[in-house]
């Protein structure tokens, strides 16, 4: 791992310290206001989601089901869609949770039916694959929990 680059488990400590009152929504405005991410979380939420996505898109090369593979793309494109439930462009970089939650929700679901090890084979960082598996999920989930969007990324994402 690039020595300069924070490691994505310290980088979700600062995102939590440097969050003030984040995102909020209304039921009929979800792009209602942002406030409240202080300019170091800019680096933070880089690192996770591109560590995360690339060894995502791996799973493609992978010998899994037709229906593993629909679930990733429908992740994939969930990271390119320009207006997802928290869009990048309009919040900045808490944009990228509702990215990351999707995506460990998707690669939880593929440790179960293949086992932790395929998903490590992938892993090209010198974290602890698990760990950041499961902070990642934790921490965005208690994000979008406390915000009331679960629901509303998974059905986005066609994947309820």
């Amino acid at each position: 791992m690039n020595k300069e680059r924070k490691s994505v488990l310290n980088l979700w400590k600062e995102l939590l310290k440097n969050q003030d009152s984040g995102i909020h929504f209304s039921t009929t405005n979800r792009y209602k206001k942002f406030k409240g991410i202080k300019e170091k979380v800019g680096l933070f939420i880089n690192n996770p989601s591109e560590e995360i996505f690339t060894s995502f898109w791996g799973l493609l090369n992978e010998d899994i089901k037709k229906e593993d593979r629909q679930k990733i793309n429908s992740a994939l494109a969930y990271f390119v869609v320009p207006n997802d439930i928290i869009p990048e462009e309009i919040y900045g970089p808490m944009g990228y949770v509702d990215d990351i939650y999707l995506c460990t929700v998707v690669l939880k679901e593929i440790q179960e039916k293949y086992g932790i090890d395929l998903l490590k084979s992938l892993w090209e960082c010198d974290e602890d694959f698990e760990e950041v598996l499961e902070v990642s999920y934790q921490r965005s989930l208690d994000i979008l929990e406390e915000k009331g969007v679960v629901e509303d990324i998974l059905k986005y994402s066609g994947l309820k």
